[in-house]
């Protein structure tokens, strides 16, 4: 049992280490210049990445759950947000949270992609109940534009090794 799920999370590993280098590759060869989130790569688009990711894994029969945490100050508010995936065994899956480097607010986060259990960076951002939905395909995520993470998920599987 140990061993099957060893080897499930170096599955998992491979898998999103993976998709990550293959946005990191489109986004190098200009290919997210059209699309207004994803030009800015890591930046702002948390929410998009981790429901391609989740389709992705999903597509190799890993299911996640889909997770928007907020981050709350006394002044502001709220006055950001961050999304993830997390395994029903409680680990985190996160491919955006480089986005934060350079912010001393949140602790100078610096993963590119970062697969564990819940850290000092991500209990920042306060999860509630209605902020966790089980990851489904793209297709069925009834976007306003129905065609446009379809359209960016085939621009990253272009660039998957």
């Amino acid at each position: 049992e140990k061993v099957r799920v060893e080897s499930r999370m170096e599955q998992i590993n491979v898998l999103v280490k993976r998709f990550r280098d293959a946005i990191d590759r489109a986004k190098a060869a200009g290919r997210f210049e059209k699309e207004v989130c994803f030009k800015d790569f890591p930046y702002c688009c948390c929410g998009d990445t981790s429901d391609l990711l989740g389709h992705y894994l999903l597509s190799h029969g890993i299911c996640t759950n889909y997770v928007c945490g907020q981050h709350y100050t006394e002044d502001y508010g709220c006055d950001a947000s961050h999304a993830w995936l997390m395994l029903e065994n409680n680990m985190i899956i996160d491919i955006t949270g480089d986005q934060f480097s350079g912010k001393p607010a949140f602790l100078n986060y610096s993963k590119k992609a970062y697969i564990g259990k819940m850290d000092a960076f991500h209990k920042l951002f306060a999860v509630e109940k209605y902020d966790v939905r089980k990851t489904v395909s793209l297709y069925d995520l009834g976007c306003l534009d129905p065609a446009r993470l379809p359209r960016i998920y085939n621009i990253i599987m272009e660039y998957i090794e």
